[in-house]
C-alpha cells in the first residue's frame, strides 16, 4: 500500500513538473526579415539571425519589412503589419522601409513602446536615415537592431518598474513623495477647517450677513399636493448601428504603441 502511495505521489509530481515546463516555454518571440522589395537579398539570412538574437534578448518580436508597392500611410502599414504578426498590443517592434513612398517608419507595442519612446525613435532615425539615403540598407537595419537593444538596456527613465524575465512584461509601481503627501494633507485639513468654521459662524449668527434670525414657525408654510401621472402610450424606437469593418486588418484596434518615421 505504501509503495502505491509513493508511486502515485511521484507520478503527480512528475505531471506537475511537466506542466510547469510547458507553460514556461509557451512564450515565444519571433523575428523575420520580410524583404518584399528585394533590398537585403545578400544579407537577409545573417540579419534574420541577428534579429532572432535580439528578440530573445529584449523579450519582444522583431520584424523588418521592405516594400515597393505600399500605397497606405507608412504609419498605418506598420501598425497593421505588426498587429497581424503578433496581435495588437503584444511585445514587438517593426522597421518599415517603404521604397514606393521613400519613407522609413518604426512602430513598437507592448513592452517596447516604453523603451522605444518618441525621443529614442528620433535618435535612431538620425542614424538610420543617412544609410537609407546612401542605399546601405543592410547597415540601416543593423543600426535599427543596435538602437533597439541600447534602448532596452537603458531602461525606462523616471519610473519605478519591474520586468518579468520570461515574458518581458513590465509592471509599474506608483510612489508618492513624503513632501507631496504632507502638503496635500495640510491643504485638505485647512480647507475642511475653513468650511467648518464658516458653517459654525453662520449657525451662531455671528456673521454680519446673518444678523437676523428667520422664524420658521411664524413665517414657514408647508403645502402638500398629490399628483398622479398616467402612462397612456409607450413607443420604443430601435435602430441598427452597422459595424465599422474598414479596420485594415485590425492593426489599429486595441493596444497603444510608440512610433515615428522619416523620409529618405
Amino acid at each position: 500500500m505504501r509503495k502505491k502511495i509513493i508511486a502515485l505521489l511521484l507520478l503527480f509530481i512528475g505531471f506537475f513538473t511537466f506542466n510547469l515546463s510547458v507553460s514556461a516555454d509557451s512564450t515565444t518571440f519571433h523575428a523575420q526579415i520580410d524583404d518584399q522589395a528585394q533590398l537585403l537579398t545578400t544579407q537577409a539570412a545573417s540579419l534574420e539571425k541577428e534579429a532572432t538574437i535580439l528578440a530573445n534578448s529584449i523579450k519582444a518580436s522583431v520584424y523588418v519589412v521592405t516594400t515597393d508597392t505600399n500605397t497606405e500611410k507608412p504609419s498605418l502599414f506598420s501598425r497593421n503589419y505588426l498587429a497581424e504578426k503578433i496581435g495588437a498590443g503584444n511585445n514587438g517592434i517593426v522597421m518599415l522601409i517603404d521604397m514606393n513612398q521613400r519613407e522609413t517608419y518604426l512602430w513598437a507595442t507592448g513592452n517596447m513602446q516604453y523603451y522605444m519612446t518618441s525621443s529614442r525613435i528620433n535618435t535612431a532615425l538620425d542614424d538610420i536615415q543617412p544609410e537609407l539615403t546612401a542605399q546601405n540598407y543592410d547597415l540601416a537595419v543593423s543600426i535599427f537592431f543596435d538602437k533597439t537593444k541600447a534602448a532596452v538596456d537603458a531602461g525606462i527613465s523616471g519610473r519605478k518598474y519591474s520586468v518579468n524575465p520570461e515574458t518581458g512584461d513590465i509592471t509599474f509601481y506608483h510612489s508618492f513623495q513624503m513632501l507631496n503627501v504632507l502638503v496635500a494633507l495640510f491643504v485638505a485639513l485647512l480647507l475642511a477647517g475653513l468650511f467648518a468654521w464658516n458653517i459654525y459662524r453662520r449657525y451662531e449668527m455671528k456673521d454680519a450677513n446673518s444678523s437676523v434670525r428667520y422664524n420658521l414657525s411664524k413665517y414657514g408654510r408647508l403645502k402638500l399636493t398629490q399628483q398622479q401621472d398616467i402612462l397612456v402610450n409607450r413607443f420604443v424606437t430601435t435602430r441598427h448601428i452597422p459595424r465599422n469593418n474598414n479596420s485594415g486588418g485590425g492593426g489599429m484596434s486595441g493596444g497603444g504603441g510608440s512610433g515615428g518615421g522619416r523620409s529618405f
